[in-house]
């Protein structure tokens, strides 16, 4: 299989190309989505096109890019199905597309008089954990302020 290419075209040159060359996959859209069916595509093999309307990925749709990161926010909207719905929807690319989508641990500090509290927080993100599957080496860990520092050693610890 040869290696696959990029090259990038000006609009009027790839519309030109399109009239007068072959290709497997035409991608209308250059958002998440659209990066991730070209990446797919050509890491397959196939020759592809990409049209985006404005310059590449300025408009990427906030509706596809939750599929794959957390919708921690919908659990504080009480948006119960759709924390659920993301869940399913990340597994579901992690198990097909390992090689686009991987967990990363993330740090959530609480800080002294936040909105919410260290009872609260660990409420929320178990029920988070189990209304969006999150697998358990990838469940939320309650870290103590030492801990914290230990892994962003620039956060103030006054204010944590």
């Amino acid at each position: 299989m040869s290696k696959p290419s990029f090259s990038y075209q000006t609009r009027p040159n790839i519309i030109q190309n399109l009239k007068n060359e072959y290709y497997d996959v035409i991608i209308i859209g250059g958002g998440i989505t659209g990066a991730g069916i070209a990446l797919d595509a050509v890491t397959r093999g196939l020759k592809v096109a990409l049209l985006e309307k404005k310059d590449f990925a300025s408009g990427t749709s906030s509706k596809s890019t939750k599929l794959i990161h957390g919708g921690l926010r919908y659990l504080k909207q009480f948006e119960f199905s759709l924390v659920r719905e993301v869940g399913k929807e990340r597994s579901i690319l992690h198990e097909l597309a390992t090689h686009l989508v991987r967990p990363e641990k993330m740090l959530l500090p609480l800080i002294k008089d936040g909105n919410y509290g260290k009872i609260i927080t660990s409420v929320g993100l178990m029920v988070y954990d189990v209304l969006a599957g999150v697998e358990e080496e990838d469940q939320r860990k309650m870290l103590s302020i030492e801990e914290t520092m230990n892994c962003e050693p620039l956060l103030d610890k006054n204010i944590i």
